[in-house]
C-alpha cells in the first residue's frame, strides 16, 4: 500500500513521499526521487546525522524482526519480507544521508562516520547498493517460506550488506 505523506526532515525541509509498508515509516524516509535527493542535501549537517541515525536503528529494528523469526519462530515469513522489502527501500536513501563534514571527526555530532566514506564515496554509495541488493534476495528467500533460505539470505545480508560498510566506514562503538 502506497500512501503519501509530508515528512519533516528538521531545517524546515518537508518531503512528501511515498510510502511502502510500515518499515519504510520506521524510518521516516522511503522516497527514491530526485527531488528527495535534493531536499535530504539540505538538511544541515547535525539534521543529517540525527536523520541517518534513525535510518540505520530503523533497519536495525528490521533485522532484529527477521532475527527473532530465524531464532524463535516469531511472525511469519511475510513479515520477514516486508521488513526486507523497507530495508531495501531504505538501502537507497543512504548516501544522501551523508553529506560532506558529517564524518566523526567534523565535531558536528556523535556519530561513527569514518571520513573514509567521502575519500571513497563511490565505493561507499556500492555498499548501500549492495544492501538494498541482498535485502532484494532476502525479500525472495522469504517470500518461498523456506526458513534455511531465509537464514542464508539473512546471514549474506549482514555479512556483505551491513558488516561490509561498516567494517570499513565505520568506527566501532561499545
Amino acid at each position: 500500500m502506497n500512501v503519501s505523506r509530508k515528512i519533516v526532515l528538521g531545517a524546515g525541509v518537508v518531503v512528501v513521499a511515498g510510502i511502502a509498508g510500515f518499515g519504510a515509516m520506521q524510518h521516516g524516509l522511503a522516497a527514491s526521487s530526485a527531488d528527495t535527493a535534493v531536499q535530504l542535501a539540505a538538511l544541515s549537517p547535525a539534521d543529517a546525522i540525527a536523520e541517518r541515525q534513525k535510518l540505520m536503528k530503523g533497519q536495525g529494528a528490521e533485522a532484529k524482526a527477521i532475527n527473532d523469526f530465524l531464532e524463535s519462530g516469531k511472525g511469519t515469513a511475510d513479515d520477514v519480507a516486508k521488513n526486507a522489502a523497507s530495508i531495501k527501500a531504505s538501502a537507497a536513501q543512504i548516501p544522501d544521508l551523508f553529506p560532506a563534514g558529517t564524518s566523526m571527526d567534523d565535531g558536528v555530532a556523535k556519530t561513527a562516520a569514518k571520513k573514509e566514506i567521502w575519500a571513497n564515496f563511490d565505493d561507499f554509495k556500492s555498499h548501500a547498493s549492495k544492501l538494498g541488493e541482498l535485502a532484494g534476495a532476502l525479500q525472495e528467500a522469504a517470500a518461498t517460506g523456506d526458513k534455511d533460505k531465509i537464514a542464508a539470505a539473512f546471514g549474506a545480508m549482514g555479512k556483505e550488506g551491513c558488516g561490509g560498510c561498516h567494517s570499513l566506514y565505520r568506527q566501532k562503538t561499545q
